[in-house]
């Protein structure tokens, strides 16, 4: 009897240890494909959402658009002054203006733009009789020439058909710095006072 029961016992217990390595190995099979799902969950994720990119249907202040002056001239030519600025250095302004044939007619007179001083290199066809005038201290200034003997303003200016517009600029010595509107003046135009703003 002590055989057969001790033969019964190790039968239950090696049945027992079958089950309990079964319900490990079951545990195992079932916690692995949880673990790669989750990892391939994380890979799959959707990318967070970019934010959109900015809406440039409405396009930013053209400065070239801006008006600071505007005066007829011969001919139906109209001058309008768009910037009067110092250079950072404070030695210089630059004024940027446009020239419009506002007539039915072809424009020649362009050679009348370039005064009188005969020293200026190719001034018939430039801007090079412009001038800039501070009336408060009663100081005038020329237009800027190169080391060539031109002018620093805009040269080469051709006859202007009817409704054309074309940018021009000259650049001049600088006014003190506590000065705050000049005359800009060019040939067959009315004199245009504008404002001057300090160095940027």
């Amino acid at each position: 009897m002590t055989i057969r029961n001790s033969l019964r016992t190790a039968g239950v217990l090696a049945t027992s240890t079958l089950a309990l390595a079964l319900t490990a190995c079951s545990a195992d099979d079932t916690s692995a494909p949880q673990k790669d799902r989750a990892s391939e969950s994380r890979t799959t994720a959707p990318e967070p959402e970019q934010p959109s990119a900015p809406d440039h249907t409405t396009a930013p202040d053209d400065v070239g658009d801006r008006v600071l002056a505007q005066v007829t001239g011969r001919d139906s030519i109209v001058l309008t002054i768009t910037g009067v600025e110092r250079s950072a250095s404070g030695k210089s302004v630059t004024v940027a203006a446009t020239l419009e044939n506002t007539g039915t007619k072809g424009f020649f007179g362009i050679s009348a733009y370039g005064g009188t001083d005969a020293s200026i290199k190719g001034r018939m066809h430039s801007l090079a009789g412009a001038t800039l005038t501070d009336t408060a201290n009663s100081l005038r200034y020329y237009v800027l020439r190169d080391t060539a003997g031109g002018c620093l303003c805009s040269t080469a200016l051709r006859a202007l058909k009817p409704g054309e517009t074309v940018p021009v600029f000259a650049q001049f010595p600088a006014p003190p710095d506590n000065v705050r509107s000049v005359d800009f003046q060019l040939p067959t135009f009315p004199n245009a006072t504008v404002s001057l703003g300090a160095a940027r």
